[in-house]
């Protein structure tokens, strides 16, 4: 179980339906009394809104509110646990639920994307989808392996798992002392039921067939300040690799930063408060520098 290490002083916790008949999936919210910039965040594969508890109100003490979208089959949101939608519900759902916030922010307020580990090739594929239209002041990739399918397999086993529709289990082989070092952490999550550890093989089709969407995009991104964040090395992302496919994909305008850490989840390391704030700060400036 995880405890919130100080007492939440600015913060309104809610969680709202995508969807009005209840079938869709879920929208975490830690509000601040007075909002003054937003981050919505795209989780991992076996993570959720759940492993964001005492960063939701972080975010929020620092006056940005802070949204996770469970994706289906993720955390509280209905669905197969070892499914991953096809690419349309899957980038239908997260442009909807970025919509919902920027009416809910209005205009004025400014908005940060936010993509940890697999969830940050999710946040690329959206922004690269033609159907994702709501305007954002800034990005942040953090400990994500950019393009890792097409990295890690040859053109064989490409073509291969593009066409797999098989049900069959693959087990993404991730280790809790990757994550952090931290032992209260890493019991969360050998513990944690709702963590996703299974995929079936046409998801993976799914997984690739996003890749796709940035690796060979067919829309410009708009030209809004975007940073790769990671530690010094990582377990789990090849770094090397995916600094250059993330320099390709912002035609050399992104900007990357190291923390002093060598596990993959940031979150649950000692750089955490650190990331928060200048997320935060990073987000706020957005404003500013629209409003000069």
């Amino acid at each position: 179980m995880l405890v919130i290490n100080r007492p939440p002083q600015n913060i309104r916790r809610e969680i709202i339906d995508l969807r009005p008949d209840g079938s869709g999936p879920a929208l975490h919210l830690w509000r601040p009394r007075r909002t003054k910039g937003a981050v919505f965040y795209f989780h991992g594969l076996q993570s959720h809104a759940g492993w964001l508890w005492e960063v939701g109100p972080r975010f929020a003490d620092n006056d940005i509110a802070f949204f996770v979208l469970d994706r289906r089959g993720s955390g509280i949101s209905p669905g197969d646990r070892h499914e991953i939608p096809d690419t349309a519900t899957v980038l239908g759902d997260y442009a909807d639920a970025v919509a919902m916030v920027r009416e809910m922010i209005g205009d004025d307020v400014p908005l940060s994307l936010f993509g940890h580990c697999l969830g940050g090739s999710f946040m690329a594929a959206l922004m690269h989808h033609e159907g994702f239209t709501t305007r954002y002041d800034a990005a942040v990739f953090c400990s994500t392996w950019l393009g890792r399918m097409h990295a890690t397999l040859g053109e064989e086993e490409l073509r291969a798992a593009a066409a797999d529709r098989g049900e069959e289990l693959w087990d993404a082989g991730l280790k809790a002392t990757d994550f952090t070092d931290d032992v209260k952490y890493q019991h969360f999550i050998d513990d944690d039921d709702l963590a996703v550890r299974q995929i079936t093989r046409r998801s993976r089709a799914t997984l690739l067939e996003l890749e796709k969407l940035y690796l060979q995009p067919k829309r410009q991104l708009p030209e809004v300040p975007t940073v790769f964040v990671s530690g010094m090395t990582d377990p789990i992302v090849d770094l090397d690799a995916t600094h250059e496919v993330f320099h390709t994909m912002m035609s050399g305008r992104g900007s990357i930063m190291k923390l002093p850490t060598d596990k993959h989840y940031l979150f649950y390391t000692p750089v955490s408060d650190g990331l928060v704030d200048w997320t935060s700060t990073y987000t706020l400036l957005q404003g500013l520098n629209r409003d000069a």
